[in-house]
């Protein structure tokens, strides 16, 4: 933690207005595709009357310490999903500032080949196998993330959000990052999984393999999953 304010003080000050810092042109660009994806079918799970959310609230913990066992790989995409499908229906603001995509890094997996997925309120991809992102402790700044089954990373359009609303913009982007990071997190520790959320994320680790520019698609806030530890 900095304890000196005075390299976030333009951005501080930025929030009392909604210009844009930028151009104010993002409509004329947008995050490079992905042409060679293989689509991959994803179905939305279904709550779990077990384990409700103030049941999932009094159980969930933060943790780095996890079981060796894969995870499905399914039920992950299908969480990521839903928590994006609610983040799109709840804020209704994809076509100002862009919608949210999800990379999951499926490091051991189960059903699903391990490697890169891309996940939207709409739909999902195979993106590169785990051979393409080369050792996963550079994922993270703690080596611990890469123990985990797998890293999902939540990334946004801040050039379409400056365009927006200026630095205003990329506050509603981190709160929309964090509400749907949560979400996921939260679903997944109701399915049993264990994780937890985290901003130390590397993304300058797999720039080329997501196309990330760091503007049109740039990490906000990520987390593992896992089986939790015997």
């Amino acid at each position: 933690m900095r304890s000196d304010p005075s390299v976030l003080q333009s951005l501080l000050d930025a929030f009392a207005t909604r210009a844009p810092t930028g151009d104010g042109r993002a409509e004329h660009r947008s995050p490079k595709p992905f042409p060679a994806a293989d689509p991959v079918a994803v179905e939305e799970p279904g709550e779990d009357p077990a384990r409700d959310l103030h049941a999932t609230l009094l159980a969930r913990r933060s943790s780095l310490r996890y079981a060796d066992a894969p995870v499905r790989t399914d039920l992950v995409l299908g969480l990521v999903r839903t928590a994006l499908r609610r983040d799109s229906e709840d804020w209704g603001l994809d076509g100002d500032t862009g919608p949210l995509e999800v990379f999951v890094f499926a490091l051991r997996s189960e059903g699903r080949p391990a490697g890169v997925y891309r996940v939207t309120a709409r739909e999902a991809s195979f993106i590169a196998p785990a051979s393409d992102l080369g050792d996963p402790e550079l994922l993270g700044v703690q080596r611990e993330f890469a123990d985990a089954a797998g890293i999902v990373a939540l990334y946004a359009d801040l050039d379409r959000a400056d365009s927006w609303a200026g630095a205003h913009g990329y506050r509603v982007c981190a709160v929309r990052a964090s509400m749907a990071l949560y979400d996921f997190h939260l679903r997944c520790q109701s399915h049993g999984l264990a994780g937890t959320p985290f901003g130390g994320f590397i993304g300058s680790a797999v720039r080329n393999l997501v196309q990330s520019d760091g503007a049109a698609r740039h990490p906000l806030l990520s987390a593992t999953y896992a089986h939790p530890a015997p």
